[in-house]
């Protein structure tokens, strides 16, 4: 028998429905917990103003999340994280990171790039200290505004099940 180590799966500020059983569980059993896209697949970023910005072949392209329908009225979490990142001297990119540093030593998350920039930007995010009030206050002012689109397609998801 082997015990379970860490636990990988997407959260971010604009998704955390880990919050309510699986982060709790991993820290009743001692397993830590490694959170995938970080950054929304980008998006929290602020770096995309439009879904057009996505090349037709980017999977992202095809994420309900990131369609059309959906992309100005989820880009209004991205306003609201950029004005408190301004507000707390960072980028973006490293204050959705450095919220999810402050949720626990048991959260070590794993943001992609490409770019050597990027990687500088978002390790420098460690140095970005919120207090619980800070990471409260960007809970709160996100809780208040709808995400709009599924984090896949049911098609992609069939893809992930195989």
């Amino acid at each position: 028998m082997h015990s379970i180590a860490a636990v990988q799966t997407e959260y971010s500020l604009w998704s955390r429905h880990v919050e309510a059983e699986i982060l709790p569980t991993c820290r009743e059993l001692g397993i830590g917990f490694v959170p995938y896209s970080p950054l929304g697949r980008g998006f929290l970023t602020g770096r995309y103003q439009a879904s057009q910005d996505f090349a037709p072949d980017d999977f992202r392209s095809q994420l309900p999340r990131f369609s059309d329908a959906a992309f100005t009225t989820n880009h209004r979490i991205v306003n609201v994280i950029s004005a408190m990142a301004k507000d707390k001297g960072c980028t973006t990119p490293q204050l959705a990171i450095a919220w999810l540093l402050a949720k626990g030593d048991d959260i070590v998350p794993i943001p992609g790039t490409k770019r050597l920039k990027y990687l500088e930007e978002n390790v420098a995010a460690g140095d970005v200290i919120l207090t619980n009030e800070e990471c409260a206050t960007s809970e709160a002012s996100v809780d208040g505004l709808p995400v709009v689109g599924e984090r896949y397609t049911a098609e992609g998801m069939k893809g992930l099940n195989a």
